[in-house]
């Protein structure tokens, strides 16, 4: 029994080989292509090795200690922000002559093994290393792998290019034709939240609390003129550079875990390394650090209100936060102090925004526009409004519901950008009441503003006017024939004193600034509108910071007021 069996076995054995002998005799092409593929990829992987072995012997030298100073402790990482941190470290020629030999080798392997999505996820990565972001789309366009992975290699170069088409629908095609268990991943928001968000909205996105995601994305976008959402399509770009180095031998010569990856996903992947100093025995035994693109901002709002989208705000430069992005458009980023007004028109409102970046040195002569978006939530259209120049005023139609403003004055050319958001509680205008419009102010004219067109060509920037003349201007609404004549009166409060100012007018040492008041009897229009203006001279104000307060009391009727902080320089 036994001899018979192990002939029995011997037999089939044989059976066996012939058939897969038959097999590749048939396919002998594919047998082929199969083999050199897997050579290819070998050879592939040795080289990659080999360059990151020769950078990490060959990295600059830092001597920076960071011990105590780190923003964020991501399992065996210490991830701090530095506003130093700017001016990149000079790669050594010896790296940047092993990575072009490495493009070259890898180029070879794709030719042999072109279907190989990690030869052609290395090609990309190396490329926009050296900031060949065109080379780089070109051979995510080629890619003949995984459609999922081909599209997000797309993506990825597409994020990273000057090119101006966006990679949202490239990163589109990733999402709708990967695995599921991927797509999760991708989508789940939770590692950019702050500890605070993430327990009080749980796990947003990959299924869950979606419209949260949906809220969350749409006010993070840095640029609401542009098409796409930047900080979105990052989000999915940083997904994709993991994936691409985490089967791969990467600088800082760690086994790959999940802290690299959530490193990654919050603050982006190195953009150059440099090396701490090492000791007498082993001079290339200093930490490693990895520099992701600086300046960066913080993009997620730090408080919101889900069910009120006025409700909402920023902190850019909060240093230890969950996430931080440098937008591709800007290099250089600063939150804007706008002057924004709102006038009633009908049953709509006019949303005015003054700004001023002519006294900038990161704006001066270069081509510079200005636009103004008012939407009321991420599932409505936005109204969008521009202007080129350095300084202007630029209004927007909306109804009378709470609005979220952007204001987004940009110069693509020299890739800086000023930037100011806001909520805006806007209210219907009750029938039959006078109320009055929010003040514009102006650099006035002889004859001050005749209407708002007038006020709007030469508003301020700001809520801020130098120790002279500012006009100022305003509208009245609901006025009847009987109001031809009404009182008005316009004062001037000084506000937030310093303690030391209060306490030597308690003792005697320095005098108390008593309100400006001026009251005047003033002719009206009767009709839905009635503008008015006047100029006031502050060269006898003090500096310091006021509330500019106009009242009028139509008769029969309760008084109307406006007001608004002024700024006296």
């Amino acid at each position: 029994m036994h001899c018979r069996t192990r002939i029995g076995i011997e037999g089939l054995k044989a059976t066996v080989a012939l058939a897969m002998v038959t097999v590749l005799a048939s396919h002998p092409a594919e047998a082929q292509q199969k083999s050199d593929s897997a050579v290819a990829r070998r050879r592939a992987t040795l080289e990659q090795q080999r360059f990151e072995s020769i950078r990490r012997q060959n990295l600059p030298l830092e001597y920076f200690d960071s011990r105590g100073q780190c923003d964020a402790r991501i399992g065996r990482f210490c991830q701090w922000n530095s506003e130093d941190d700017t001016i990149e470290a000079k790669e050594p020629r010896v790296i940047r002559r092993a990575r072009a030999a490495l493009l070259v080798k890898l180029d070879s392997a794709a030719r042999r093994a072109p279907r190989d999505g990690w030869i052609t996820g290395q090609r990309v990565r190396y490329l926009l290393e050296i900031r060949n972001d065109t080379a780089a789309l070109r051979v995510a366009r080629s890619c003949q792998a995984a459609e999922w992975w081909c599209a997000a290699l797309e993506g990825l170069a597409l994020q990273e290019g000057s090119i101006i088409e966006p990679p949202d629908s490239a990163f589109a095609r990733a999402l709708r034709t990967m695995p599921a268990s991927e797509r999760c991943r991708w989508t789940d928001m939770s590692a950019i939240l702050e500890p605070e968000q993430r327990k009080r909205f749980g796990r947003v996105g990959c299924g869950r609390s979606e419209e949260i995601a949906e809220r969350l994305w749409w006010l993070a976008d840095p640029f609401w003129s542009l098409a796409g959402n930047d900080r979105r399509t990052e989000h999915y770009a940083r997904h994709t550079m993991s994936k691409i180095m985490e089967p791969a031998r990467i600088a800082y010569n760690l086994s790959w875990s999940s802290d690299i990856r959530e490193m990654i996903v919050r603050y982006g992947w190195a953009r150059y390394w440099t090396r701490g100093p090492g000791t007498a025995h082993e001079p290339n035994s200093g930490a490693i650090s990895g520099h992701e693109a600086t300046p960066n901002y913080h993009f997620i709002p730090v408080s919101l209100n889900l069910d009120s989208v006025p409700q909402v705000s920023f902190d850019l430069d909060r240093d230890a936060s969950a996430e931080r992005y440098a937008p591709v458009v800007a290099e250089r980023l600063f939150e804007l102090d706008p002057q924004v007004a709102v006038f009633r028109r009908g049953d709509s409102v006019l949303v005015v925004a003054a700004y001023d970046v002519s006294k900038r040195a990161e704006f001066d002569s270069v081509p510079v526009t200005a636009s103004l978006v008012v939407a009321r939530d991420e599932k409505s259209d936005a109204r969008l409004e521009s202007v080129n120049g350095v300084r202007g005023a630029i209004g927007v139609m909306v109804g009378t519901h709470p609005q979220l403003m952007s204001l987004e004055v940009l110069s693509s050319e020299a890739r800086r950008a000023a930037w100011k958001r806001k909520g805006l509680s806007l209210s219907a205008m009750e029938p039959g009441k006078v109320s009055m419009s929010d003040v514009l102010l102006f650099e006035p004219n002889d004859s001050g503003a005749d209407d708002l067109d007038a006020a709007m060509r030469s508003a301020l920037g700001s809520a801020s006017a130098g120790r002279g003349k500012v006009g100022i201007y305003w509208e009245t609404y609901g006025l009847a024939r009987t109001d031809s004549a009404m009182p008005v009166s316009l004062t001037l409060t000084r506000v937030a004193e310093s303690t030391l100012r209060r306490i030597g007018q308690a003792i005697g040492l320095s005098s108390r600034t008593s309100p400006l008041t001026i009251r005047w009897s003033q002719m009206m229009s009767v009709g839905s509108v009635t503008s008015r203006s006047v100029v006031l001279d502050l060269s006898l104000i003090p500096r310091g910071k006021y509330v500019l307060r106009i009242e009028t009391e139509p008769r029969g009727s309760e008084i109307a007021a406006t007001s608004r902080v002024l700024e006296v320089r």
